[in-house]
């Protein structure tokens, strides 16, 4: 029997194909062949044949329309070597852990279980067995669960198309970077041969994805309710999610039986729900080599390299100037086109490229436009500077004392922030000190009060000579009268601390060092 690499003519011409011309040009074989109506399953049978050869060099069959002929190559390529599924099992494993403990650190935010406080937390957390389960049970078990659904989109259809893919490839990264994981994808270690397998490839796994998203988000907002976690006032500078059109109608269709408060904690599900949805819209951006840029290579041909620069130029300008009127800038986006450019801003065509799409696989390209404005953010996070702010300062930062001696200072507490607030002002002074703290006067726009004002107990109030309330509208200062008495042995610097929690649960502290006569 004749074998395509002793005779690559004979076998094409055996197989139905006829050949009117053939030459070897130091790469590949080129045939030049007739055109025929069953254009492209004979290509694909072509495939097939030579793919099944056992031994030898490999030929990879492409067909060109050249000059207006039709030109069938036939490409050497040696046979590669599978790697073993062990390293999809670790990086599955790996991915996992950091996934669970960036879930960790969700959960432990979320329940209010677990406070970080220094850089060692990031690592102590994983310590805690309970918080550590809910981290993988809320956050790793439904992200992970929509991009493997999403990863085995592709590999089904790839194996569909008779393709040599791999199975999914998870990639982990350590918090407190993105999610615990920049995804995962499949290695398909052949040319992609039609139009037709790229559009189903490409477009299979967002579609999957998507779909798991959807009541992965609807169980995450009941979830949200069941919790019922209280959202702070403030905790400061709030990280924002940008939420795309998909998030926002699922929350609506979730309204129809649930009431949402909107005042709530969103629940790590519920994130994993959002961050499967941005997940979809990054892979349709129809760029390069991601999936939308194998769809938008499959519907239009080589105009989609025009489709791939837009992408690009569109995410840049986002990246700095964001969508006027509408959001900010998010530099991240920078960053994500950067990416798509070196990794090659132009698709390579399929292996036969002339073969038209069908009706409905120009359908399954129409939906995943769909789904791309569905699941698109133009700034998926956000930062709002907070509404709140303090500023306590005091005459003397320092204070000398005689043994058994006093001395006093005055202390400025201003509202900077653009809101009213309520403060608890609390003294906290060392073993066998005394002290009286009161309120000498508020001030506010042109005015002021002191403690003779009638209504000099609306804005202060004063349960004991340690502790003090406040409300101070935005821009209002207090002028605080600290008097301090130390004890009759007293030979070493130590500090007292005025600490006052804020409406926002922030609290702010000013420090005062106490000294010794000699030392001052």
């Amino acid at each position: 029997m004749v074998t395509a690499e002793e005779d690559p003519r004979t076998y094409v011409e055996l197989r139905g194909w006829k050949v009117l011309e053939s030459r070897w040009d130091g790469s590949a074989h080129l045939l030049l062949v007739e055109p025929r109506l069953d254009l492209g399953e004979a290509f694909e049978e072509l495939r097939l044949n030579l793919k099944a050869e056992a031994d030898g060099v490999r030929l990879h069959p492409m067909l060109r329309r050249a000059g207006g002929e039709l030109l069938l190559v036939l490409l050497p390529q040696p046979r590669r070597e599978t790697r073993s599924k062990r390293t999809n099992l670790y990086l599955l494993l790996a991915t996992i852990f950091t996934t669970t403990w960036a879930g960790t650190l969700f959960w432990a935010g979320y329940a209010g279980s677990y406070e970080l406080e220094s850089g060692w937390d990031l690592l102590l957390i994983l310590l805690h067995p309970k918080t550590l389960f809910y981290g993988w049970l809320t956050f790793s078990l439904p992200l992970l669960t929509i991009l493997g659904i999403h990863e085995m989109g592709h590999y089904v259809y790839a194996r569909k198309h008779n393709l040599d893919a791999s199975l999914p490839f998870f990639i982990p990264i350590p918090p407190p970077l993105l999610l615990g994981t920049m995804g995962a994808f499949i290695a398909i270690r052949e040319p992609i041969p039609n139009r037709r397998a790229l559009l189903d490839v490409g477009a299979s796994g967002p579609i999957a994805g998507f779909l798991a998203a959807l009541p992965i988000t609807l169980l995450g907002f009941w979830l949200t309710e069941q919790a019922a976690r209280e959202a702070p006032v403030d905790p400061g500078n709030l990280i924002f999610l940008g939420t795309p059109l998909a998030f926002n109608l699922l929350a609506s269709l979730a309204e129809q039986f649930m009431t949402l408060s909107g005042n709530y904690l969103i629940h790590p599900v519920a994130f994993a729900g959002w961050a499967g949805l941005l997940v979809t819209a990054l892979n349709l951006l129809p760029a390069g080599q991601l999936d939308g840029g194998h769809i938008a290579r499959a519907l239009f041909g080589p105009r989609a390299r025009l489709l791939s620069y837009l992408a690009i130029s569109v995410m840049l300008f986002m990246a700095f100037f964001g969508v006027p009127g509408y959001s900010e800038p998010y530099f991240g986006w920078a960053i994500f086109a950067g990416l798509v450019y070196f990794l090659g801003a132009e698709h390579p065509p399929p292996s036969e490229e002339i073969t038209s799409l069908n009706t409905p696989r120009w359908l399954a390209g129409g939906f995943t436009g769909v789904m791309l404005l569905l699941c698109f953010v133009p700034s998926p996070l956000m930062t709002i500077p907070s509404p709140f702010g303090l500023e306590m300062e005091a005459a003397e930062g320092e204070l000398e004392f005689a043994a058994g001696g006093s001395n006093s200072t005055l202390i400025w507490v201003n509202n900077t922030g653009e809101v009213h607030d309520n403060l608890t002002l609390a003294l906290k002074l060392p073993v066998n000190w005394s002290a009286t703290l009161a309120v000498a006067n508020v001030t506010y726009g042109t005015g002021w009060l002191n403690p003779d004002n009638a209504t000099f107990g609306e804005v202060a109030w004063q349960p004991d000579s340690f502790n003090l309330t406040l409300n101070l509208t935005a821009g209002a200062s207090a002028q605080l009268q600290l008097e301090l008495t130390s004890p009759a042995e007293f030979s070493e610097l130590t500090q007292a601390l005025l600490k006052a929690s804020s409406r926002s649960e922030a609290t702010y502290t000013l420090r005062l060092s106490l000294l010794p006569e000699a030392e001052a």
